[in-house]
């Protein structure tokens, strides 16, 4: 178990601190640090790599038996990187040059930098990379490589990006390994394309979905295999040691849209842009992510939630907390809750039930630099820290102590399932701008089951192996389902299994194109057919199911349903043909086809 905390982000903390504080790390029960190892401060100079620093500070941590974890930062690249690597500049979705500028929590850099499809960047980048690994990976104090933090790409690029040659080329190659041919494309699209250079990504959300929803899921394929390859890159040089990745967030709650606290951080992203969580795990040694639970406003329930969404996309593969908030936050003047002893120890056990094997609290010291400054230090000045380190210190001795017991507990597999689809976040940004009722929807079923104790794992459409062995799935807000998605899920019922599904389930296609009610998943396997949406007459209605009466929340619309014979009606709500539903949940967690199906070996 890797218990430690993010020391160094260069170049602060200054050296003179770095003795005192690597031994009180150690006395607060920690075993590792993690240091930031930063391109653009390694190879200030094109082709000078120098690791001085680095060299002492991981001779320091050896000397007092913490171990070390290095995550490369290659997203922050060199001040030369334009100037020596010519036409690599991002180019945004109106068409404009990309200026990248200093990192705004980071003392040296450029963000967003050079677009990596762009074979010059890459290739200066895998240079800095194999510098690294080649440097360290004989390093007894080593334990492992992040080898990209939050997954990083487009920051402060100041518009939706990459729109550059090298993307669009890119992006062309990946549609042809879809569709096989132009000829191809054009059959699944419904389009008369007479050119690949006339097939280009979408723009802006409510423009046509087809291009939209095709061109975020590649930016998603595009950031994996961009992590598969720091991956291999690393791995290749270190074989010993894990290498793995960490998001900001898990990727259901990853909804894109135009996001700012002021006018001066706003920030363009489509959903989903920085890689699906469980394409990650097939690839790497590990998956991990950042929690700022006080920072973020989440209570027990949402960082349980956080860290489901984590192991279920790792599969049984070594999970990290890369990130566990350490103190208060800090931006501009803005005064934050702090972080109490007891809660911060609740993080950390909760991620250790989960079966997190490595937590990184970010961070030792008070930040010094920009927005952040004076804010998230573990030790730092808010008045809790002896407290704090005290908790730590104990936890650490309970974590060797009983470390045998801990490595062996493996809970029993779920046998509820909660279906994320990311086809349907990039219809809801198509329509919206952004995924939050996507992510609202499959948010607060998690959160309801987690509160009634049932345990649960969440399924990614495109990993539906894992239905096996389950005997429910719930479907939040799933507007758009593949034919192959719903030839799994019809497989699933027709194998007893049993779907919960909501108003609207499979209206759109993975084309972004509209189903009529008697084409959509529902009305093929079990005969019932939505009559379309109605406004609401009420906020809720009720249900009767085996003699208990529920009142449930309505929200959006309801929407009226022509039931085949068999079907039993469980709503007294009064509409069209005796059927009701909910569509579009948003923050309730509620039934939204309020029957039930004849007996069958599964079933709605």
């Amino acid at each position: 178990m890797n218990l430690g905390i993010q020391y160094y982000r260069p170049p602060f903390p200054l050296p003179h601190r770095w003795e005192d504080d690597l031994s009180r790390i150690r006395d607060a029960g920690m075993n590792t640090v993690q240091l930031w190892v930063l391109w653009s401060w390694v190879e200030a100079t094109p082709g000078e790599f120098r690791f001085e620093d680095y060299d002492r500070l991981i001779d320091g941590a050896e000397q007092r038996g913490l171990g070390v974890v290095l995550s490369t930062i290659a997203e922050v690249q060199p001040l030369w990187i334009h100037r020596e690597v010519a036409g690599s500049e991002m180019i945004d979705h109106m068409g404009r040059r990309v200026v990248s500028s200093q990192r705004l929590e980071c003392h040296f850099g450029l963000t967003p930098g050079g677009c990596t499809d762009h074979p010059g960047v890459q290739e200066r980048m895998q240079q800095f990379l194999e510098a690294v690994v080649t440097r360290y990976r004989g390093a007894n104090a080593l334990r492992g490589w992040d080898a990209w933090n939050e997954l990083r790409w487009n920051v402060q690029a100041d518009g939706y990006v990459c729109y550059c040659g090298h993307t669009l080329a890119a992006f062309r190659d990946w549609l042809k390994s879809r569709y096989g041919s132009l000829d191809g494309l054009n059959e699944a699209w419904l389009r008369r394309y007479a050119s690949w250079e006339d097939v280009t990504p979408g723009k802006l959300p409510t423009r046509p979905f087809t291009e939209l929803m095709a061109f975020q899921h590649f930016l998603t394929w595009r950031a994996n295999r961009h992590g598969r390859w720091r991956y291999k890159t690393m791995k290749a040089l270190d074989r010993e040691r894990p290498v793995t990745v960490h998001p900001a967030s898990p990727s259901p709650l990853e909804t894109g849209g135009i996001t700012a606290t002021n006018e001066f951080l706003r920030e363009y992203n489509q959903p989903i842009n920085r890689g699906n969580d469980w394409f990650y795990a097939d690839d790497l040694d590990g998956i991990g992510c950042s929690s700022f639970p006080k920072w973020g406003g989440e209570d027990s329930v949402d960082f349980a939630v956080r860290l489901n969404f984590m192991t279920s996309a790792a599969r049984g593969k070594p999970t990290w907390l890369s990130e566990l908030q350490g103190a208060a936050a800090a931006t501009e003047n803005i005064v934050h809750q702090p972080v109490r002893a007891g809660e911060q120890q609740r993080w950390l056990w909760q991620g250790i039930a989960a079966g997190a094997t490595t937590v990184l609290f970010w961070c030792w010291r008070d930040e010094v630099f920009g927005r952040e400054a004076g804010g998230f230090g573990m030790a730092g000045s808010d008045g809790f820290a002896a407290e704090r380190l005290a908790a730590m210190a104990r936890s650490g001795e309970l974590l060797v102590s009983h470390g045998e017991l801990l490595r062996g507990f493996r809970p029993d597999p779920p046998r509820v399932g909660v279906l994320f689809s990311p086809q349907s976040y990039y219809l809801n940004w198509s329509q919206e701008g952004h995924a939050g009722l996507a992510m609202q929807s499959i948010r607060t079923y998690c959160r309801s089951l987690y509160r009634q104790g049932i345990p649960f794992r969440v399924v990614e459409e495109e990993h539906l192996e894992e239905l096996n062995g389950m005997r429910v799935l719930f479907l939040p807000r799933v507007n758009a389902l593949s034919a192959k998605v719903e030839e799994r899920l019809r497989a699933f019922v027709e194998q007893g299994g049993v779907l919960f599904a909501e108003s609207e389930t499979g209206a759109f296609d993975e084309r972004g194109i509209w189903r009529y009610p008697e084409e959509r998943m529902l009305a093929r396997l079990t005969g019932i057919r939505e009559l379309g949406r109605r406004p609401l007459s009420g906020r809720e209605m009720e249900c009767r199911i085996d003699g208990d009466a529920l009142r449930l929340p309505l929200a959006q619309w309801t929407t009226p349903m022509e039931l085949p014979e068999g079907a039993e009606n469980l709503s007294l709500c009064d509409d069209h043909r005796g059927g009701a539903g909910l569509g579009g949940n948003g923050k309730q967690a509620v039934p939204c086809h309020a029957l039930r199906r004849a007996p069958r070996p599964g079933g709605f």
